[in-house]
């Protein structure tokens, strides 16, 4: 049985506490899977959502275990990811947006792939086989699609949905790629999937039933597009600058070593 830990990045998410909390007391019914811990990162929060959290009572109300964690300056979901993944010791860890858009309950699709051992496992919104709940708009899911198509041609490596906020890391994966992430928001997730792709490691991709929440959204559009091909630029350009041959002693040996991944 594969063990697990939840990262959870939170940012001003305090009108979204009782869906999380409600969606953690039904989320978690898959017994192949062990799960040890779920983490909350709290990035640079300004409104009461880790007060809130510690007074939620996860381990007398729930049966889990967690940990919050909180830092004063907000840098982004990716970081938050980072840092969260640092104080877990299972087999794979699980990311997930703390809007829960993509409940727990998805995971029973995803354990055939971790007891296979892939190293990296995303749910997608797009992928043919995914339901909508309650759908995006027209504009949103055409911004959408041409995200993806957008990234797929500049970063060479395609899949249906870059940015969905469920994500399944193993170990291993952690240990050798994480070191090297240097996208701290929004690309963060193009970047954990462009290097999976570039180094060879076993990657899955699978339709999830989801739901769009459209209330405080965080998402400016045009903002985060632009952000976005920024990052996508600077993904390929760092890769560009990475010494393989030491790329390929780190991976076949496991050292420490330092990247010109700038």
């Amino acid at each position: 049985m594969k063990s697990l830990s939840i990262v959870v990045p939170i940012y001003n998410e305090e009108s979204r506490i009782d869906r999380l909390l409600k969606e953690l007391k039904k989320g978690f019914q898959c017994k192949r899977v062990a799960l040890k811990k779920i983490i909350f990162v709290d990035d640079g929060s300004t409104d009461a959502i880790s007060q809130k959290l510690k007074e939620a009572k996860f381990k007398r109300n729930l049966n889990i275990s967690y940990q919050l964690i909180r830092y004063k300056k907000n840098q982004g979901r990716g970081h938050a990811v980072k840092v969260g993944t640092q104080f877990t010791k299972t087999d794979y860890v699980l990311y997930v947006d703390a809007d829960f858009s993509i409940p727990l309950t998805n995971l029973k699709r995803f354990v055939p792939y971790m007891e296979d051992n892939f190293d990296v496992i995303l749910g997608s919104k797009k992928m043919p086989g995914s339901t909508a709940i309650i759908p995006r708009s027209l504009i949103r899911n055409i911004v959408g699609y041409g995200h993806s198509l957008i990234a797929s041609l500049v970063l060479g490596t395609y899949y249906w949905d870059f940015q969905g906020g469920f994500k399944i890391f193993s170990k291993r994966y952690i240990r050798e790629v994480f070191p090297m992430l240097k996208i701290d928001r929004w690309g963060f997730d193009m970047e954990v999937l462009f290097l999976a792709g570039k180094m060879n490691f076993k990657v899955k991709e699978l339709p999830v039933v989801w739901s769009h929440v459209d209330k405080d959204s965080k998402v400016e559009l045009i903002r985060d597009i632009t952000r976005s091909i920024k990052d996508m630029l600077k993904i390929q350009y760092n890769w560009l600058l990475t010494d393989k041959y030491h790329l390929h002693r780190y991976k076949s040996a496991n050292i420490k070593l330092v990247f010109r991944y700038l």
